[in-house]
Formats: C-alpha cells, sequence, structure tokens
C-alpha cells in the first residue's frame, strides 16, 4: 500500500500483487464482460481489466489497481513475503514540498500529484491537447487524471518513458550531440508555435501563472509553493496595460497574438534517447499556454530552470547556462528573438512581491478544508 500517497496526497489506494492470474480471474468473476479498459466494477476503477495483458500497467513485478479510499484491499492484497532483493513498489522520484511530487510506481508506472485550485489548467489537458495537434511532438502518455478537490490536489498517472534527462546525460553528449538536441527542441517549440490565440491564456482559457511574467507571487510562502497565482485571460491589450501598470521600466514590445509555448524546456524537462542522437519526450507541461512572442527566446534568461544541475554542495558553476544560449541560439534560426536586456529591465522594475488580501483568504480557506500538516510542517 503507497502509505505515504495514500494518506498524505489523495484519496485513492494503489495496490500491487504478483499473483497476476489469480487476482484477474477473480476481478473477471465478479466483472462480466472484463477485458475493455478502464471498466467500472463495484465502485472499483481499474486502469485495465485484463492487467495481465496490459504492458503499461503489468511490469511483471507488479499490477497495480485504482480503488476509492477506504474500501478494503484485503481482496487483492498478497500478504506473502516478498523477496528482499526485489524492487521497491514505489519512489519518490521529484520532490517540490507542497507544491507537487513525482512519484515512480513500479517499474513502468509513474505519478505526479500537483496543488490545484479552480481555475488552473491541468496538464493532462494540455498533453491532450498536444497529442491531437501536434502528434510528432514526443509527451507523456496518460493513463489516469483525476481532482481531489478536499486536498486541492490534481493527480496523473502516466507510462513512464525510459530515457535521460538531459542534464544527467549533459556530461557524455558531445557538443555536436548538443547542438543536435537544442535544434530538434527548437523545431518542436516552433511547430508548438503555429497555433496563436487572441489572449494570454491557456488552451482551456485559463489564466496564466508564469511567475516571471506577473506581479506578487513571493514564491518561497506556502501560499504560492501550493497553488500559484494567475492573472484574468487578459488580450493583448490587456496584458500590455496591466505589465506597464506594474513596473516602473516599460515591457518587452509584443503584437496582438500570443503563441503557444511549453515554458520550462530546461535540461530536466527534455528526456534524450540512449545514444544521445535525438529526444526522447518532453515532459512538464503545466506551464504551457499561449505566450508573448519575445517569451519564447528570452525565458531562458529569466528562469534557473534552464540552467544545468551543478554539482553537490554548488549553486553555479562556469558552463551552466550552456543549455540555455545553445536552445536561444537554435531559436534565432526559426525567428524568435531573444529580448533579455527590455525583459531584464521590466523584471527588476517590477512592484514588490506580496501577498494580497485575495491570496491570504484563499490560504485560509485550504487551512479550514483541512490543510495535511503533517507533508511541510506549516
Amino acid at each position: 500500500i503507497y502509505q505515504r500517497i495514500n494518506q498524505v496526497h489523495h484519496r485513492h489506494t494503489f495496490i500491487s500483487r504478483r499473483d497476476v492470474p489469480r487476482v484477474d480471474n477473480r476481478i473477471r468473476s465478479r466483472c462480466p464482460g472484463s477485458g475493455h479498459k478502464r471498466q467500472l466494477c463495484e465502485n472499483t476503477t481499474l486502469l485495465t481489466s485484463s492487467v495481465q495483458h496490459s504492458s503499461l500497467l503489468n511490469d511483471t513485478d507488479f499490477v497495480f489497481h485504482l480503488l476509492p479510499r477506504g474500501q478494503s484491499t484485503a481482496y487483492f492484497v498478497d500478504t506473502s513475503p516478498r523477496p528482499q532483493d526485489s524492487a521497491p513498489m514505489h519512489k519518490l522520484i521529484y520532490d517540490a514540498g507542497s507544491c507537487s511530487g513525482v512519484y515512480l510506481l513500479g517499474n513502468e508506472v509513474v505519478c505526479k500529484v500537483k496543488g490545484w485550485k479552480e481555475g488552473m489548467q491541468l496538464e493532462s489537458e494540455t498533453i491532450a491537447f498536444v497529442r491531437e495537434h501536434f502528434s510528432t511532438t514526443p509527451v507523456p502518455q496518460i493513463l489516469y487524471t483525476w481532482i481531489d478537490k478536499s486536498i486541492n490536489r490534481s493527480f496523473d498517472i502516466m507510462k513512464r518513458v525510459h530515457a535521460r534527462t538531459l542534464d544527467k546525460a549533459w556530461a557524455d553528449l558531445t557538443p555536436q550531440q548538443r547542438l543536435n538536441i537544442a535544434e530538434q527542441v527548437a523545431g518542436y517549440i516552433t511547430l508548438l508555435a503555429t497555433k496563436t490565440a487572441k489572449r494570454f491564456e491557456t488552451i482551456s482559457g485559463c489564466g496564466v501563472g508564469t511567475p516571471a511574467l506577473i506581479a506578487g507571487w513571493p514564491f518561497e510562502s506556502p501560499i504560492h509553493t501550493w497553488f500559484r497565482r494567475t492573472l484574468p485571460p487578459y488580450s493583448a491589450a490587456e496584458y500590455r496595460d496591466y505589465a506597464k501598470r506594474i513596473s516602473t521600466a516599460p515591457p518587452p514590445e509584443f503584437d496582438d497574438e500570443f503563441v503557444f509555448y511549453h515554458d520550462d524546456q530546461g535540461p530536466t524537462n527534455i528526456l534524450v534517447s540512449d545514444d544521445g542522437n535525438s529526444v526522447a519526450a518532453i515532459i512538464d507541461w503545466e506551464n504551457a499556454a499561449f505566450y508573448p512572442r519575445y517569451w519564447i527566446a528570452t525565458v531562458q534568461f529569466a528562469h534557473a530552470g534552464f540552467l544545468l544541475e551543478p554539482p553537490e554542495g554548488q549553486r553555479r558553476f562556469e558552463g551552466d547556462d550552456e543549455w540555455g544560449l545553445l536552445l536561444v541560439e537554435a531559436l534565432k534560426q526559426h525567428g524568435f528573438n531573444s529580448c533579455k536586456e527590455a525583459y531584464k529591465a521590466w523584471s527588476k522594475g517590477k512592484a514588490e512581491d506580496v501577498d494580497t488580501e485575495k491570496d491570504l483568504a484563499e490560504w485560509r480557506k485550504i487551512l479550514d478544508d483541512g490543510y495535511p500538516y503533517e507533508e511541510t510542517g506549516v
């Protein structure tokens, strides 16, 4: 039983067992017509009903089922001792405190847990949008997704992509391979940017919450590690006026069309093939939206996520910005120009980041609804 996920993050329980045929036969005996994906059976949601035939969820070591919280798992759980050298059932592979966490479940399944509130874009919907409109762009496969409104969390169950992050692979890549990866990513960015909108918004019409482009986000505040502040879906004129009001310096110039952009293609969100010659997947689409065109080749100078990971014990190192610079140069070949200096001046002149009364009211509601104190100590 994934106790941490179950107690802290959501109201569902994952269970697994090795005795695949026996479990599946029991399910079939209670669920006539078993064999169809995502079938509901006696309030039990199965990611697949013929689990022993599913490569997505049966990774030879484990078979996973999704059950409503509180439902007995005694019917499914194999209580026989597991060998000492057997693989762990779950592992935390990314921890952003109360903001988000990513778990590896068995060998083939990833669970991403994210802070959520009404009006926030769901990453799963964005990935579905990319799959539909840009089928050549490599993105994760979403298997199951839900929202737990009682604890303001969204959950995405995804098929694992077996590949290294660009950050981990960087030292093993030749200069030409690094350049090739930058050119491939720039090509995907260019393709995405063919989709445009008249408003600064997500694909579902939600407001955008990128901290570097709005005012008043004290990032270390527990309010904003839980969920982000977002703008209304502004038109170009409205956002231009907003950007002028929140800074003593003028914002970079941009036209009236916004372009679809991932916004966070740093080296930890690019997965590369084993041979280092191609992009295996682009992950972490939670910030994707329609942005001012200038932002595509400017965000690299505003976002620490584009820096390569420093050696243990260091904060920065010479060359840690190489990926961002390579990507900017590759984007220039596609007509995206950087507004680095204009953006820096505007950002420096922005009003001080503070929690608003609206922020505090939302935070009080979170606390009243039952914030999971044991997770962060807040």
